[in-house]
């Protein structure tokens, strides 16, 4: 009899106390940050809470563009890149759950042009041709005429054979308005008779802040891009002879041939590469253009949208320089991208020929300018 009763008692008080539990609401939470739309700039703090009542026991979670990134009551956000993010702070317990949402605009970091800004290339970033017959030349292909880049459109610079490329930048973000934005000087031949040697330009914002071109990059799609003649995500290795000789390459199209050494005076493998023993390009390859004429061997133009090209549709004639619009930019799906300032610049050949007793054809530059601020030289 004393056990039942006992046992009576027990089940009396559990079906009170799991009563008492069930019948407890959840207590109210409230976040220290009430905004729920906010805008943090890259590389700062910004620290959230959830104010929890006392004697109140709240598992809590919170989550970045779902994925979770903290368990305790508070959080500090601060974002290396900019973007939107979605930050959710969940808290729970028996009794329920609390859910608050913020949207974050993280913008990219932008430099406005100032009153002493230069219209001009204000750094080189890195200069890393492929082979070709100018390369190793103090005054066309070496990191110290790379240089001279800065702050003229006046020292030529040999980019070499397919992918050999050169990054740059500003004083200043340059701003995609109406209409061209950038120009790029090469060293193209025309009217008559005229000879390229086509370069692709790809831009780059500086979204972590860092005042590096490590970011990703857009190509600036110009006339030849949606054609099937042009080839995406082309591949090419060179290696190094370690000799005055041809230097040989291979590509992800089963192709192999080599960069002519027609002078037989030096290495035509860039030797102030990182990797002396062979190195990959990759990019866009665009058809060639190139035809005998006459016994003269030129490569003719495309349109517009390339550096180093007497392009009718661009003017270069009347201009003397390639013109790029920011809003030509494709991600590598080749979807379009709108971007409202850049600060890097990348011009890469784009072009796998042998022009026979010319050698390779191969991309030159001379300089950029900023076209909105010509009024600041």
């Amino acid at each position: 009899m004393k056990r039942i009763l006992l046992l009576s008692l027990l089940a009396v008080t559990l079906f009170f106390s799991c009563k008492k539990d069930k019948d407890e609401a959840f207590p109210t939470l409230s976040m220290q940050v009430t905004e729920k739309t906010l805008t943090v700039q890259v590389n700062t703090q910004k620290s959230f809470s959830v104010v929890i009542p006392n004697g109140k026991t709240i598992t809590s979670e919170w989550k970045l563009n779902n994925t979770v990134v903290g368990s305790e009551a508070s959080y500090v956000f601060k974002p290396t890149s900019a973007g939107d993010y979605t930050l959710t702070y969940t808290g729970s317990n028996a009794q329920g759950s609390f859910t608050f949402t913020y949207q974050i605009n993280v913008p990219v970091p932008v430099i406005d042009p100032g009153a002493n800004s230069s219209m001009y290339i204000s750094k080189v970033f890195e200069y890393l041709p492929a082979p070709g017959q100018h390369i190793n030349m103090p005054s066309l292909g070496s990191l110290e005429q790379a240089q001279k880049l800065v702050g003229s459109t006046n020292n030529l610079v040999s980019l070499g054979g397919f992918g050999g490329y050169v990054i740059f930048g500003f004083d200043h973000s340059v701003k995609n308005n109406e209409g061209y934005d950038l120009g790029v000087y090469g060293n193209p031949t025309g009217p008559n008779n005229a000879s390229a040697e086509h370069g692709i330009v790809m831009v780059s914002q500086d979204k972590n802040g860092n005042g590096l071109p490590d970011d990703e990059w857009f190509e600036l799609a110009g006339s030849e891009y949606a054609k099937t003649t042009t080839i995406k995500n082309y591949e090419i290795t060179y290696t190094n002879p370690k000799a005055f000789v041809d230097v040989p390459w291979t590509d992800n199209q089963g192709n192999t041939g080599v960069v002519k050494n027609l002078s037989k005076n030096k290495n035509h493998y860039p030797l102030f590469a990182a990797n002396q023993d062979k190195i990959t390009f990759k990019g866009t390859l665009l058809p060639s253009t190139s035809l005998s004429t006459s016994g003269l061997i030129i490569n003719k133009p495309f349109e517009w949208g390339y550096t180093d090209s007497y392009s009718v549709g661009d003017d270069y004639q009347n201009k003397g320089y390639n013109s790029f619009d920011i809003s030509w930019a494709v991600d590598n799906n080749g979807n379009k991208v709108v971007l409202k300032t850049i600060d890097f610049v990348k011009v890469y050949s784009a072009q796998n020929i042998n022009a026979g007793i010319l050698g390779e054809i191969s991309t030159d530059i001379k300089g950029a300018v900023d076209l909105h601020i010509k009024a600041l030289k």
